[in-house]
């Protein structure tokens, strides 16, 4: 009875399980079929807080704000509802904007829609910055806007506007070309992100980035979340402390900016119609500190507004706007993207030439006090070609020693030195060239941003290929002894960034050492800001600078700026008549840039101070706006000045502290290679 019982059981339990098997497979295979292609698993990404921008002070460059993105998820836009549907609903959306205030057109909200590079599962950013009141007038009419949503997003925001645009750079939508070179990165690129597009939002690009949050959610066949099943929150990029000043970038941007609008207003006497003023279209200017390399500030105007890119992007008519040439390249960063020729700016590394090997010497063609006529000009012995040499407008300047050749800017002193490396036994022909390239012209510097050029130092191989590329653009192919007169002086070919210029200049300031640049000084963790990384001092080469080579070069650079006797005058001279000379010296060298094509000469002028321990290194060039000493000396004296009053204002107030009875420690400098100061002793 028991077996029967037990096999009763067993037989009643088969016979369920077999029934509700036939009907899971047979009767209910359409309906679980249908739920298994209904409810799908996606992956919805957060993007993270990129790092924050600071300047060398703590103060926020740039940082990021929180605003309400009006969306439209893709799945549903492209499935679930037809073109005239679609039509319709891009319609609605820009009547509504345009009520609340934004002007919208429906058929930009169309071409957003329809944007191929968002995935079926993205949500397609429409408009950016909507108010609380309009989020909530969308959340009340779901079934009037389908698959539209309010999500909180984070910009960027710079207050200080446009300021330092140029170093700071831009961000703006990923293109397909950088999606694809970023395809498996560990941060999770995807079609609907920003990547900075220049300046430091490129160049700290992976610094910068966080790492996107990622929730899985289950969704229904028409986009309905079922249920939320994974949540990883995202992480925010790492923020970066630059070397900039903002007051400096400031100064200096201001002072560049209101350079050019005086030479704009100056007469160009080298046109016959004296009515024709300086065409002044573009400056630049950078400060370096020459003890560290650091750059305090780089100014480039044009320039450009970054809060335009916010968003959703620039439009397409006011970006070629920006590229248009009338506009003289506002996103072109001069300081280390525009290439000049140096002209009389060259003449203390020709000098550095003739000092190092000697041409300059008790055995040489001079010494540094024996003088050499300056008629004006200078005639090549044994020529070809071109043979006659001159001073602007052929004006002589006497006899002058090196000192004096560098105060007065004489182009006839250093042809003849040029010419005796040319044809001397026993010098190099390219020592001029080898020269340039020492104090770093021909090569990037190494600064932390992008796009920078080379440079150009010309030599017999590099015209050789010129001619051979286009004989008609360059007829010659033979290197004569006149292109080395040219170079000497800072004309012809030899093509240096504004970034070089500085930087060759802080061998002078410094004592022999040149630098790498820095842009950033250090990486801070965004939620505790301890430091993460650290950038010290780069040194780049070393430059020997015995004192009797730099004395009788900084005595000239200081003579450009305060020589004036009744026959001769510095070039810079006038610019900086009052400055407090006395309490903080300046040495520099004017730069007179001729430009073809029947421009307007280049302005050019690089000074540094306090002399003997050096502080800031200033270059500036204004494009088109005459003598060196007229347009850019004037912005240099400014921003100078400025930092001659800033620095005795500290050092007063440090006096005030000292306790006068300890001993005073001796004088150092943190010039790595030694050279004129260590020579000193003190």
């Amino acid at each position: 009875m028991r077996l029967s019982f037990m096999g009763i059981i067993a037989v009643g339990l088969l016979a369920a399980l077999l029934v509700r098997l036939w009907y899971m497979q047979v009767i209910s295979t359409e309906s679980f079929s249908a739920q298994a292609v209904g409810n799908i698993i996606r992956t919805v990404y957060e993007p993270a807080p990129r790092g924050r921008i600071f300047d060398t002070e703590g103060r926020e460059l740039v940082g990021n704000r929180t605003v309400n993105v009006v969306t439209v998820d893709a799945f549903v836009l492209r499935d679930q509802l037809g073109p005239e549907r679609r039509k319709q609903l891009a319609l609605d959306l820009a009547r509504q904007f345009s009520r609340s205030g934004a002007l919208t057109k429906a058929a930009y909200l169309e071409e957003r829609m329809a944007d191929p590079a968002y995935g079926p599962f993205d949500s397609i950013p429409l408009a950016y910055g909507v108010s609380d009141s309009f989020k909530v007038f969308l959340a009340e009419r779901n079934e009037e806007f389908p698959g539209i949503e309010v999500v909180q997003r984070t910009v960027r925001v710079y207050p200080y506007g446009e300021s330092a645009a140029h170093v700071l750079g831009y961000i703006d939508a990923i293109t397909a070309e950088e999606l694809a070179s970023r395809e498996n990165h560990r941060k999770l690129y995807s079609a609907v992100d920003v990547i900075g597009k220049s300046g430091v939002e490129l160049s700290f690009e992976e610094i910068l980035r966080g790492i996107p949050g990622e929730q899985k959610i289950e969704v229904d066949n028409i986009g309905n979340v079922v249920q939320e099943l994974d949540y990883i929150p995202p992480r925010p990029g790492t923020d970066v402390q630059l070397t900039i000043d903002i007051d400096l970038q400031i100064l200096l941007e201001k002072e560049v900016r209101d350079g050019l609008l005086v030479a704009r207003e100056r007469q160009d006497e080298s046109k016959e119609d004296r009515f024709v003023t300086f065409a002044a279209p573009a400056g630049v200017g950078v400060i370096l500190n020459p003890q560290n390399g650091d750059i305090l500030a780089m100014a480039s105007y044009p320039t450009y507004d970054p809060r335009e890119f916010i968003g959703g992007g620039i439009g397409e008519s006011r970006f070629q706007a920006l590229l248009a040439p009338e506009a003289f390249a506002p996103l072109h960063n001069r300081a280390i993207q525009g290439i000049y020729s140096p002209g009389s700016t060259m003449k203390p590394i020709t000098s550095y030439a003739a000092l190092s090997t000697g041409m300059i010497g008790p055995a040489g063609f001079l010494s540094v006090t024996q003088t050499t006529p300056d008629i004006g000009y200078h005639v090549l012995d044994k020529c070809e070609g071109q043979c006659e040499f001159s001073n602007p407008d052929r004006a002589p300047n006497g006899d002058v020693d090196l000192r004096a050749a560098i105060a007065v800017s004489s182009d006839v002193y250093f042809y003849k030195l040029a010419e005796q490396f040319s044809v001397r036994q026993g010098y190099e022909a390219d020592q001029v060239q080898q020269t340039a390239k020492q104090f770093g012209f021909g090569k990037k510097t190494g600064v932390a941003l992008p796009y920078e050029a080379s440079g150009l130092v010309p030599d017999p191989e590099i015209k050789r290929e010129r001619h051979d590329d286009n004989p008609e653009a360059f007829p010659d192919p033979v290197w004569r002894v006149g292109d080395t007169l040219n170079l000497a002086i800072g004309q012809g070919d030899l093509g240096v960034t504004p970034l070089q210029l500085a930087n060759a200049f802080t061998a002078f300031a410094n004592g022999g050492t040149i630098y790498l640049p820095n842009i950033a000084r250090a990486m801070h963790n965004p939620a505790t800001g301890e430091i993460v990384n650290m950038i010290g001092p780069r040194v780049s080469r070393c430059v020997y600078l015995p004192v009797g080579f730099i004395r009788p070069i900084l005595d000239g650079m200081i003579g450009a700026i305060t020589l004036r006797t009744n026959e001769r005058i510095g070039t810079a001279q006038k610019a900086f008549v009052n400055f407090p000379q006395q309490s903080w010296q300046v040495a520099g060298k004017t730069g007179t840039v001729e430009v073809s094509g029947g421009k307007s000469d280049t302005a050019a002028f690089v000074g540094f101070g306090p002399v003997n321990s050096a502080d800031y290194v200033v270059a500036v060039l204004l494009e088109e706006s005459g003598f060196g000493g007229s347009a850019a000396a004037p912005v240099a004296r400014q921003v100078l000045e400025s930092l001659a009053q800033e620095t005795v204002e500290e050092v007063e107030s440090e006096i005030e502290r000292l306790d006068l009875d300890s001993p005073v420690p001796p004088f150092t400098t943190t010039s790595t290679c030694g050279g004129y100061y260590r020579s000193l002793g003190t």
